[in-house]
């Protein structure tokens, strides 16, 4: 009797002991994860329930960032809310309603190739190449987008944004190019891709800080722009993170023996050394204006960091940084966390969130613009707020 008690004792105990054993060994989910279940949940049945911009940037951005913890977790629930939102403008023969004619219109075309790669379904594929063609246009529908005289994409084609660039509308385009590009072999898909980054770095990379300016004017007539370089006078951080992610996401699929995959590398890595010097050493993070973190009025911005956390990390991963550049991003990861707050729907909230903006007169204009949370109770809610923690995610977890 007493060796069959035992024997039981001991069999509960191992029982017990290997539970204990499977509690610790599960992970906790993931930042990446609670975000984007989060997100599914709070805006239904699509995305443009938080933003109600249609087939625009500010949805397709959070997909993107959602399609890139699919990647990981597989889990079902993201790719049918990803499928859901492009099956509300894109029909059976590819056909896309709401088509803007800003390049921030252009990035859902990253969400057709998404979902053709997954599906195989050829209406994605014709979906991407209506994007395509809908930019660059064809011999028998010419393109709507207005360039500068010297070749450069408008930001906007309405007065405002004549004969005006600005870096951050390289994401909004030119890796979906190029990874269009080299899908369906269009050479000259890429290279028109890979000649806007040429143009715009000329114009408004700071060779003496490694970081970008926000835009550039053509006309030079534009209150914030210099009067000799056309530049803007600031680095503003969320367009310094699109485009150091627009830099690093068309090097993943660029062909290395591609006539300017050097010099995008170059740019890249040049860029990479900008925003390592621009993080803040007291506190790990990158602020609105990046290179003035301990001037009066400026503040940690999270959308900024957090793309910049995911375009240097992305280079280590592809062996086109070093190493010790990890340190830099899992000390922004890290620094991140605090302002990631728990909302009262019990997911998370993300705090310190520069509103969108374009270019600014100075300094003070750019921080005079506070920061905001994501979301917000009874005020416009801002899709950019999960942009660079869904990113960071996805290469820090």
């Amino acid at each position: 009797m007493l060796k069959t008690i035992t024997a039981y004792s001991f069999f509960v105990a191992l029982h017990v002991l290997n539970a204990n054993l499977s509690l610790a060994e599960t992970p906790k989910p993931s930042v990446g994860v609670w975000l984007a279940d989060a997100i599914v949940e709070r805006h239904q049945p699509t995305i443009d329930a938080l933003t109600h911009h249609g087939w625009d940037h500010s949805n397709s951005i959070v997909l993107h960032g959602i399609e890139k913890i699919y990647a990981q977790y597989r889990k079902p629930t993201y790719f049918r809310y990803i499928k859901r939102y492009a099956d509300e403008y894109i029909d059976d023969e590819g056909n896309i309603s709401g088509l803007l004619t800003t390049l921030d219109g252009m990035h859902p075309g990253v969400i057709c190739l998404f979902l053709y790669e997954q599906t195989g379904e050829e209406k994605y594929r014709l979906a991407a190449k209506t994007m395509r063609d809908h930019l660059l246009g064809t011999d028998a529908k010419p393109s709507v987008f207005a360039k500068t005289p010297d070749g450069l994409y408008w930001h906007k084609n309405n007065e405002k944004y004549k004969n005006v660039s600005s870096v951050d509308g390289l994401y909004m385009k030119d890796p979906f190019l190029v990874r269009y590009g080299v899908t369906f072999g269009e050479p000259e898909t890429i290279a028109a891709a890979t000649e806007q980054v040429k143009l715009i770095a000329a114009r408004s990379f700071n060779i003496r800080s490694n970081l970008a300016f926000h835009a550039w004017s053509y006309s030079r007539d534009r209150a914030w722009a210099d009067s000799i370089t056309g530049q803007s006078t600031q680095h503003w951080s969320r367009a310094s993170g699109w485009f150091a992610m627009a830099l690093i996401d068309i090097l993943e699929f660029l062909p290395q023996n591609h006539a300017d995959y050097v010099a995008i590398r170059y740019m890249y890595q040049r860029l990479a050394q900008g925003l390592a010097n621009a993080q803040n050493p007291s506190d790990g993070l990158w602020y609105q204006v990046l290179d003035k973190f301990s001037s009066e009025g400026n503040y940690p911005e999270i959308s900024g960091s957090g793309m910049i956390i995911y375009a240097l990390q992305k280079g280590v991963d592809l062996e086109l940084l070093p190493a010790k550049y990890s340190e830099v991003t899992r000390r922004g990861w890290n620094a991140i966390q605090p302002y990631i707050k728990t909302y009262h729907d019990d997911g998370p909230q993300i705090t310190s969130i520069a509103p969108g903006m374009s270019a600014k007169i100075n300094y003070l204009d750019y921080v005079s613009i506070k920061p905001i949370d994501v979301p917000q109770a009874g005020a416009k809610q801002y899709s950019h707020g999960y942009i660079g923690v869904l990113m960071a995610s996805s290469v820090m977890e």
